[in-house]
């Protein structure tokens, strides 16, 4: 009799102990299915804007509603985020293989607010606390660099949302297209250095104003974009300058350098052409071409007095043009 009630006491234990370690449970109701799988669009335009922001999102409900998973103690919850697009240098983003364009995943975990959270995401739980169910995935896609191309890239990826003995996984196996229409994969310049040459001058007619201007241009080629796209492009210019306009002589104050005297650049419409970025000018559009679409600038050089007293010798000057797109 003694050992049978021994027997009763030692399953019932077991039993105990087995309740205790299933404590979890769901509040709100139980989210189903516990594996979803989302389809991105197969195409997706993009926007203009600047580095850093975003081009694009799709967003997909999951389990809407204020389901929560509930476990004693102190936990962990951990969403993790397998893919085969490796990591870029900024945090949370992937890269997509697509010039300037990369990709991250971010649920949104609140049924009440706007509360994000970016993956992968890991965070403690507080006792007699539970983490609500995933409401909705975004994919986003974020511009990564100056230059932005169009293309296609495979997005697949798994994403398991785990607290303790609770998981739901989000699954997509997608081929998403992201067209480009605003903005251009890379723009240069098309042939070496541009030689203005100036010629000889007289101190007298450079004091008059009566010197001539000389004209020169140079040309961009832009590509990404479809044929007879015209997206602005602008440049401004680097090199010793006091002001717009203006370009100091090589070597100033040196001997054999030309004294009181600059030189003057302006476009062809009389804009003084800038040294900030922040003042950039419009390249004007030329011409479509199998490579590309192809700007062009004109504009022209000419001596002017400037501070000082006049004195003849060389008078040679240098600027760099820097073109400023996207």
């Amino acid at each position: 009799m003694h050992n049978f009630m021994f027997g009763i006491v030692a399953i019932s234990i077991l039993l105990a102990a087995e309740d205790a370690f299933s404590a979890c449970s769901w509040s709100g109701g139980t989210p189903s299915p516990l594996v979803r799988n989302i389809i991105v669009p197969s195409k997706m335009a993009i926007n203009a804007v600047a580095i850093g922001d975003e081009l694009a999102r799709h967003t997909t409900d999951l389990w809407i509603g204020p389901i929560s998973s509930q476990c004693p103690g102190v936990t962990t919850l951990d969403i993790s985020l397998q893919t085969g697009l490796l990591p870029s240098s900024q945090a949370y983003i992937y890269e997509t293989g697509i010039k300037g364009i990369g990709v991250k995943f971010c649920m949104r975990t609140s049924p009440t607010g706007g509360t994000t959270r970016c993956l992968p995401h890991s965070r403690q739980i507080d006792n007699g606390y539970g983490p609500f169910v995933s409401q909705d995935i975004s994919v986003i896609f974020i511009r990564t660099g100056r230059d932005v191309a169009s293309g296609k890239f495979s997005l697949k990826f798994k994403s398991d949302w785990k607290h303790v003995e609770h998981t739901l996984t989000v699954t997509s196996d997608s081929t998403v297209e992201l067209i480009n229409d605003v903005m251009f994969a890379g723009c240069e310049s098309i042939g070496g250095a541009v030689n203005v040459p100036m010629g000889k001058q007289t101190i007298q007619n450079i004091s008059k104003g009566s010197v001539k201007e000389v004209p020169f241009t140079f040309d961009v080629r832009c590509t990404g974009l479809a044929a007879n796209t015209s997206v602005p492009v602008k440049v401004y210019f680097e090199g010793s300058s006091p002001g717009d306009g203006l370009l100091n002589l090589t070597n100033q104050g040196q001997a054999g350098v030309a004294s009181g005297v600059g030189i003057s650049v302006v476009n062809d419409k009389g804009i003084k052409l800038p040294f900030d970025i922040a003042r950039s000018i419009k390249l004007d559009w030329n011409r479509s071409t199998p490579d590309g679409e192809i700007y062009r600038f004109v504009g022209s050089a000419k001596y002017v007095p400037t501070t000082g007293t006049m004195t003849a010798g060389r008078g040679d000057g240098t600027m760099n043009f820097v073109l400023n797109y996207n």
